[in-house]
């Protein structure tokens, strides 16, 4: 029943939970190199959630931790050995998508310096629970 109340709820434009330029250290890339040195990568993870008791509650536990969230997302990627930007991005939305309250997760994972000419590389994915 709970969840039927979320997806309402969502389906009507839904409340989101931004957390912006989160930052880890790790292994991604195919070049030797990469396979060796870790780098910087950054992430924008973007929860849909259902946040109207915790709007009318002002109350912590009525919200989604993304202390916690903030925590994995950094030990998917420092844990991780990625060769593409594509695998780690899928596995922090794995990582957010355990999380009952997060029906939709948006995440954008950010390489600067990949490519000799261009700032950075950036995969942004899209992942719906039951999906």
């Amino acid at each position: 029943m709970r969840d039927a109340r979320i997806l309402r709820a969502t389906e009507k434009g839904g409340d989101w939970i931004h957390l912006r330029r989160i930052q880890a250290t790790c292994i991604l890339g195919f070049h030797p190199v990469e396979r060796t040195t870790p780098r910087q990568v950054f992430f924008n993870v973007s929860l849909e959630v259902d946040t109207r008791r915790a709007g009318q509650s002002d109350k912590i536990g009525d919200t989604l931790n993304y202390e916690l969230v903030e925590g994995e997302v950094i030990a998917a990627a420092e844990k991780g050995n990625y060769f593409l930007a594509e695998a780690l991005a899928q596995r922090v939305a794995e990582v957010c998508l355990r999380h009952t309250q997060v029906m939709t997760v948006r995440v954008v994972v950010d390489k600067p310096g990949a490519l000799r000419h261009t700032e950075s590389i950036a995969v942004e994915i899209l992942r719906k629970r039951g999906e």
